[in-house]
């Protein structure tokens, strides 16, 4: 299927989907059939595993986004969509290099879409050029057509009424509709990869080569890769036995002081726990340091490598500490959106902590860090856009005594577990149905699936 058909049907499926229409299943249809036509277009992907995988990650999104539309899901499915996209045209593209090529792409299409020989594919071989042919086509006949249809229509009163009485009454807003539905879709359908960002993702490897293992240089030019070494030494035993005896003091301090005010306690572990993601993120930030290059190789850097280790393991005790501390305070004062941010930010910092200890292990650049790291974040937005957290915050606090009606007020997609918490109690709850109504009312391509689902009677 050639790219301007591509362009144009997506185009057409965008304004029939989103024109009078809110953001709700539209959008998941949408992703849903431009993943479609990515496999008719390249019937070889239905083969590729990689290939599979991402588009799994495109529909899981999809069919969450249909469920309950919040910025997470719509997150999900932009950025799964796109990189599926990037995939299918360039597998050995990098993600980090793919977000690149994501934002500068939004603002080629500028120059691009001017570029019509580029993107509106034709047989070169018949030596015409497609300019020529869209104008001898469509804009010549459409110019001179115009011309003899406006002096028949003011030569006949009878023509001119029929017109007045036909005419079409497009508004401004679909103008608009189907302009915003090129452009995603030109963005989408013609993605360039220029060949600065090919030559940037061909340096970017996992492994170091020969030459880099051969010709160990240091950091700076007037220091020594042996003193380098032993800086790196000192350093790492000074950190652990430093990060040693604050666990243990962390640990004492959280678990023998009882906390008098909440509103205190809820700040000081917000503030003790931000702090320790940062340290954490520093850790990892050091160890990229010492091990960027020559220290992966020189002789007797078994020393080095073992405190490294060493520091890692007692960051991934830290990190355990920190999630008990988090798990605590939500006992005490409930569930929140930010204090499941903490649980997502400490699993973050394990999975750089395990990647940290994998790259020096296995001698690889930094760059494997990076780019593993990537993934985990790519991967995590779409597993986070799979959960209706509203409903599971609230299901939590409802449990406890004392609850913060106002905050779970405001929290999206626990319409259904309020409302059953409200009849046996016999609150008013008119003000929810209504909400609830309103929901329900909406047009099918705008609506969320969850809210088909309650029953008011």
């Amino acid at each position: 299927m050639k790219k301007q058909v591509l362009i144009f049907v997506s185009t057409f499926l965008f304004v029939v989907l989103f024109y009078n229409q809110g953001i709700g299943i539209n959008l998941s249809v949408f992703a849903l059939a431009l993943l479609g036509l990515s496999f008719v277009q390249k019937p070889e992907l239905l083969q590729d595993r990689k290939a599979l995988i991402l588009a799994l990650c495109v529909v899981l999104s999809c069919l969450s986004n249909a469920w309950l539309f919040t910025f997470t899901t719509f997150l999900a499915v932009v950025l799964s969509s796109f990189v599926f996209r990037y995939y299918t045209v360039e597998p050995e593209l990098r993600l980090l290099i793919q977000a690149v090529v994501y934002c500068t792409n939004w603002f080629a299409f500028i120059v691009q879409v001017f570029q019509i020989d580029d993107w509106f594919q034709y047989n070169k071989s018949k030596q015409k050029n497609t300019f020529s042919k869209i104008f001898s086509y469509l804009i010549l006949p459409f110019l001179i057509l115009s011309v003899f249809f406006a002096i028949y229509l003011t030569s006949s009163d009878t023509l001119f009424g029929w017109y007045q009485r036909y005419e079409l009454d497009i508004d401004a807003v679909i103008i608009l509709i189907a302009l915003l539905g090129f452009y995603f879709s030109f963005v989408f359908w013609n993605t360039k990869i220029y060949e600065p960002f090919k030559t940037l993702n061909r340096s970017l490897q996992f492994h170091f080569t020969a030459s880099q293992k051969e010709n160990l240089k240091p950091t700076f030019e007037f220091l020594e890769i042996g003193f380098e070494k032993r800086s790196g030494m000192i350093t790492l035993v000074c950190l652990n036995i430093m990060l040693f005896f604050f666990i243990i003091v962390f640990n004492i301090e959280h678990f023998q002081t009882i906390p008098q005010h909440f509103s205190e306690y809820s700040s000081r572990i917000h503030e003790q726990i931000n702090s320790l993601i940062g340290s954490i993120v520093l850790a990892m930030l050091v160890l990229l340091f010492y091990f960027k290059g020559a220290l992966n190789f020189i002789k007797n850097n078994k020393t080095l490598v073992l405190l490294s280790k060493l520091w890692l393991i007692l960051n991934g005790i830290l990190i355990l500490s920190a999630i008990i501390q988090n798990t605590i305070y939500i006992d005490a004062l409930g569930l929140t959106y930010k204090r499941l941010g903490v649980y997502l930010f400490l699993i973050l910092c394990g999975f750089g902590l395990f990647y940290s200890y994998r790259k020096i292990h296995f001698q690889q650049t930094n760059f494997y860090l990076v780019d593993k790291m990537s993934w985990i974040l790519f991967y995590s937005l779409v597993v986070c856009s799979l959960f209706n957290w509203g409903n599971i915050i609230t299901k939590y606090n409802l449990t406890k005594e004392n609850v913060d009606f106002s905050y779970l007020l405001h929290l999206r997609g626990n319409e259904k577990t309020l409302l059953k918490y409200y009849q046996p109690e016999e609150l008013d709850s008119q003000w929810l149905k209504e909400h609830i109504e309103r929901k329900q009312n909406e047009k099918f391509l705008s609506s969320e699936l969850y809210y088909k689902t309650i029953s008011l009677k």
